[in-house]
């Protein structure tokens, strides 16, 4: 959707409308964030506003545009559009020679003799297929005459090599964190949309979206008319039909197969790092796929400042785990097993027996909790083990028993006393 021809009911994010406005001052403007964070919004909402001073040149990249000659040929399109100059998007016909630096020079000189302010605005450049085009944009954008600027949208960064812009202060950079929706936001969404909610309730939808504009949008379109709200949000994850459809159109479909079939594995854990994903996956170099992911705003999240560590997104975890269940429901406990068997061998007991439960092998559960409980008691998881004898299923009355005995300290056990102040 380009920035004129959307016509959805916005809120106003007046932060977000000046932190864009602060960043035309620079040279360029990133807009990096995943679908369906409102990054097209975002570009709407200002380009729309009656006091806008700049004259907008906008592009939206074509789906899977591999072609740099019919890319480039639309940036000129844009420019000489916003003059005045053509009534048109293309300028001229495609020709078999295509001479890419003769284009970019064109297109800065159209940008040069421009009067006034202009922002060339580049929406969806995450489907800029063409290395060559790249490296010609990276061309432009050092080279853009001053009063001319450029805000590109995307989901992902792309090789851009705009270091040198970034060092000089040229660069401006808006993120997936900047555009989430505050819970201040969130009830201002669902005032508009004529959704009553209580204070809990508002506050539990933002946080099972994450601040996530889509996922408001799509929880907001069901809660319209919805009989009992409340439930409504408490039960909501990304298995909501709606959600579900979106986050599999958007995100999963359009990775590789062996990406999905990472994703999927690895959607059983709240946590993830590379060597339980190659454990899952039963080959290497998971972690640089996850790296990848983040990287690519693919609702990855690392939780380390050394990135070993990653999470989905709550609402992309809830589909990935329905997708498996749906189609892998017999590798489900297997890999339970596998996962618990690497807890217990890197001393993480609590996150093996819990596992080994979600495995549905419950001996063995309870023989591990009765093991260990003790360890557990002095490790100051007295919570924890009522956790996990919680987790345990009805008429599993002797698991129960069996672990909380094992959890108390025999008179005779000298190591307790000498633990005790």
């Amino acid at each position: 959707m380009t920035v004129a021809q959307a016509t959805l009911r916005l809120i106003d994010r007046g932060d977000l409308l000046a932190a864009l406005d602060r960043s035309v001052a620079k040279k360029v403007t990133i807009i990096s964030a995943p679908a369906g964070s409102g990054k097209t919004s975002l570009l709407r909402a200002w380009a729309g506003r009656p006091d806008q001073r700049h004259r907008l040149a906008v592009l939206q990249v074509r789906r899977d545009q591999h072609d740099a000659q019919q890319f480039w040929l639309a940036v000129l399109g844009a420019v000489r559009h916003a003059s005045g100059t053509i009534s048109g998007a293309e300028p001229s016909p495609a020709t078999p020679e295509f001479n890419g630096q003769a284009m970019v020079d064109r297109v800065v000189s159209d940008l040069e003799g421009h009067r006034g302010r202009v922002v060339l605005v580049i929406d969806d450049l995450h489907e800029l297929r063409s290395p060559e085009a790249l490296a010609q944009l990276t061309r432009l954008l050092t080279s853009l005459p001053p009063h001319a600027h450029a805000v590109l949208a995307t989901r992902r960064d792309q090789r851009l090599r705009l270091h040198q812009l970034r060092l000089a202060g040229e660069l401006a950079e808006i993120r997936g964190e900047d555009l989430r929706f505050t819970e201040r936001e969130t009830r201002e969404l669902l005032s508009v949309s004529g959704i009553t909610l209580s204070e809990v309730g508002a506050a539990l939808l933002h946080q099972r979206t994450e601040g996530w504009a889509a996922g408001l949008r799509l929880a907001a379109i069901s809660l319209a008319g919805h009989p009992d709200p409340e439930r409504f949000v408490a039960e909501f994850s990304g298995s909501d039909r709606t959600v579900a459809e979106y986050l599999i159109a958007e995100m999963l479909e359009r990775q590789p197969d062996d990406v999905q079939h990472l994703l999927l594995l690895t959607s059983l854990l709240d946590r993830i790092n590379g060597e339980l994903a190659d454990l899952l996956t039963g080959r290497p170099g998971s972690e640089r796929i996850l790296l990848d992911l983040e990287d690519a705003n693919a609702f990855v999240v690392s939780l380390d400042p050394e990135r070993t560590w990653f999470r989905y997104h709550h609402l992309f975890g809830d589909l990935l785990r329905l997708e498996l269940r749906r189609t892998l429901p017999q590798e489900v406990p297997v890999l339970h097993l596998r996962v618990a068997g690497w807890f217990a061998r890197h001393g993480q007991v609590a996150d093996a027996i819990r596992h080994t439960q979600a495995a549905g092998d419950w001996p063995e559960a309870a023989r591990m909790l009765a093991d260990h409980s003790f360890s557990l008691t002095l490790d100051g998881q007295a919570q924890t083990i009522q956790a996990l004898l919680r987790a345990f299923p009805p008429g599993a009355d002797r698991f129960e028993r069996r672990s909380r005995s094992s959890a108390r300290p025999k008179a005779c056990d000298r190591s307790w006393w000498a633990r005790m102040p």
